[in-house]
C-alpha cells in the first residue's frame, strides 16, 4: 500500500508535461522507427550518392587520401569503415579482389569508375579509384578506397528515402 502511494505520489509530481524540444525530439525518434518499403534501385541510387558525398568529405580532409588515422576518426564518426583496396593484398575478400582486378583491367580499355556491391544482407560496398599518371599521360590504378556502409546508415542518411 505504501508503494502505491508513492507510486502516485512521483506520477503526480512530474505533471506528464514535456517541453517543445522534448516532444519535438520524441516524434523525431518515433519517425526513426517507421517501417519503409524501400526498392532496390532507390537504396542504390541513396548508396551511391551517400558514398559521393562521403569520398568528397574525405578528400576535404585528406586530399593525398593516405592518412590513415584521419581517415578512421572519420569513419567511425560517420559509422563506416573506410579501407584501401590494392593490388596483390592477400586479406581482401573475394568480391574485393574482383573488384580490384577489374579496375586493373578496365584502367587498360579506359572503363573504370565508382562501383556498388551489395555485401551481405544489411552492408553495402562503394568503391572508388585512384590513378597515378604515368609519364607517357596515361593513367595506372593505384588503388581503391572502400567505403563500407550500413543499410541503415544510408537510410538515415538520405531524407528523401
Amino acid at each position: 500500500m505504501k508503494k502505491l502511494v508513492i507510486l502516485i505520489l512521483v506520477c503526480w509530481g512530474c505533471g506528464g508535461k514535456l517541453s517543445d524540444e522534448q516532444r519535438k525530439r520524441l516524434h523525431d525518434g518515433m519517425a526513426t522507427q517507421d517501417i519503409k518499403r524501400i526498392s532496390d534501385a532507390d537504396m542504390q541510387a541513396a548508396a551511391l550518392k551517400f558514398g559521393q558525398s562521403v569520398f568528397a568529405d574525405l578528400q576535404k580532409i585528406d586530399k593525398s587520401l593516405s592518412k590513415k588515422t584521419k581517415m578512421d576518426s572519420f569513419a567511425a564518426k560517420r559509422d563506416l569503415r573506410i579501407f584501401m583496396l590494392e593490388p596483390n593484398d592477400s586479406t581482401l575478400l573475394e568480391i574485393e579482389k574482383a573488384l580490384v582486378d577489374a579496375y586493373v583491367t578496365g584502367t587498360d580499355i579506359g572503363m573504370v569508375g565508382e562501383n556498388l556491391q551489395n555485401i551481405g544482407e544489411d552492408s553495402i560496398l562503394f568503391t572508388k579509384p585512384v590513378f597515378k599518371d604515368k609519364p607517357d599521360g596515361s593513367q595506372q590504378f593505384s588503388y581503391a578506397i572502400g567505403i563500407k556502409m550500413a543499410k541503415k546508415t544510408v537510410i538515415l542518411a538520405s531524407p528523401s528515402l
